[in-house]
Order: structure tokens, then sequence, then C-alpha cells
């Protein structure tokens, strides 16, 4: 029954995230800056890092849809 449950809310969180990653690319550069400080390197929004972001977006959803599924079908 735990398990069902966390199977159901990560699945949610990841479709989240992932609509986040595609739809609001300036909450998503935010949190990849406030990363890099933390390590101590720079960062610069290039068209390559949207790209990457809008496919790790769309992975990410279909990964979630897929845990969803597995959820109400009970694998």
């Amino acid at each position: 029954m735990t398990q069902n449950i966390v199977l159901c809310f990560s699945s949610l969180f990841l479709i989240v995230v992932s609509l986040i990653s595609i739809f609001a690319k300036d909450i998503m550069w935010e949190f990849t800056v406030w990363q890099n400080q933390a390590k101590g390197l720079a960062s610069e929004r290039t068209d390559r890092w949207d790209t990457g972001t809008t496919i790790g977006g769309v992975m990410g959803i279909l990964a979630g849809l897929f845990l969803l599924y597995a959820f109400f079908s009970g694998l």
C-alpha cells in the first residue's frame, strides 16, 4: 500500500517538474544557476541548454505517465 502511494506521488512530482522544465524555463534556469553557484561554476544559458531542458521534460513526462499507468494498472 505504501509503495503504491509513493509510486503515485513520485510520478505526479516527475510530471510537474517536467512541465515546469518545458513551459517555465526561467524557473529551471534560476535553479541551474543556484546549483552552479553552489559548485563554484559559471552559468551561461544557451540554445543547447534550452533544447536539452525541453527534451528532458518530454522524457520526464513520458516516464511519469508510465509510472501512473503502472500505479493504476497494478504493475
